[in-house]
């Protein structure tokens, strides 16, 4: 006698991927992330903060404050200024390739370090067309 297994639809996780968290959800911090099309811990590495904070704000768990706030902001002008100048599908595999122009760092670091004015000069010199 064989007994029959009934069929259980599978339980969702309550972890939230990429197409859960769409910018149709009229989140900003996941809307930036996923126009980045960048993972949750470069995105948090991005703005100095734990992935940990990241999802938080993702699911409207919390909300970014001060400096947090401050850095999403400056990533949203930054990701709409390079998006003119690149494809912006590529944009989160050009902050993590090595740049001549920011002697073979990548673009993730420059901005850990505190230089993002570096990029904002690169943008400056691409749009005045004497960029090398």
């Amino acid at each position: 006698m064989t007994i029959a297994a009934k069929h259980r639809p599978r339980r969702k996780t309550g972890r939230n991927t990429a197409a859960t968290m769409a910018p149709a959800t009229g989140n900003p911090v996941a809307s930036l992330r996923l126009a980045l099309a960048m993972p949750r811990s470069k995105f948090a590495r991005l703005l100095g903060r734990t992935e940990r904070a990241v999802i938080d704000w993702e699911s409207e768990k919390a909300r970014p404050q001060g400096l947090s706030q401050q850095r999403i902001r400056e990533l949203q002008r930054l990701a709409e200024a390079l998006g003119h100048l690149f494809d912006s599908k590529n944009l989160g595999k050009w902050f993590e390739s090595p740049n001549p122009a920011f002697g073979d760092l990548k673009p993730i670091e420059v901005i850990e370090r505190g230089e993002t004015d570096r990029l904002w000069q690169m943008i400056f010199e691409m749009r005045a067309g004497t960029h090398v």
